[in-house]
C-alpha cells in the first residue's frame, strides 16, 4: 500500500493538473529545455528546441506529444516513463511557457 501511495503521489494523482505537469516538466525537461523553455546551457549545447520558437509552436499537440513519447535527435523517449495523460499535460504546459515570452 505504501508503494502504491508513493507511486500515485509521484504520478501526480490528487494534485491539480498544472502542478503535476509543472512537476513533470521540472523532473524530466528542465535540465535541457530550461525553466523558461528557451534551453539551459547544456540544452543549448545539444541544440534543443526553444519552446518559444515558431518551429515548436506551429506543431500540433499530437506532434509535440509524439516527440515527447518517441524522442528526437538527442532527446530520449519518455513514452515508457510517462503516461499518455502526463504527456498531454506536458504539451499543455509547454504551450503556457510560450505565452510567458
Amino acid at each position: 500500500m505504501a508503494t502504491f501511495l508513493g507511486t500515485t503521489a509521484w504520478l501526480g494523482f490528487g494534485q491539480p493538473a498544472n502542478n503535476s505537469a509543472a512537476a513533470a516538466y521540472k523532473t524530466n525537461c528542465v535540465s535541457c529545455h530550461g525553466q523558461d523553455g528557451r534551453g539551459s546551457p547544456v540544452g543549448k549545447s545539444l541544440h534543443v528546441a526553444d519552446f518559444h520558437s515558431a518551429q515548436v509552436q506551429q506543431q500540433s499537440d499530437a506532434q509535440l506529444a509524439g516527440v515527447i513519447a518517441e524522442g528526437r535527435g538527442n532527446m530520449p523517449a519518455f513514452g515508457s516513463r510517462l503516461s499518455k495523460d502526463q504527456i498531454d499535460a506536458l504539451v499543455k504546459y509547454i504551450r503556457t511557457l510560450e505565452k510567458g515570452k
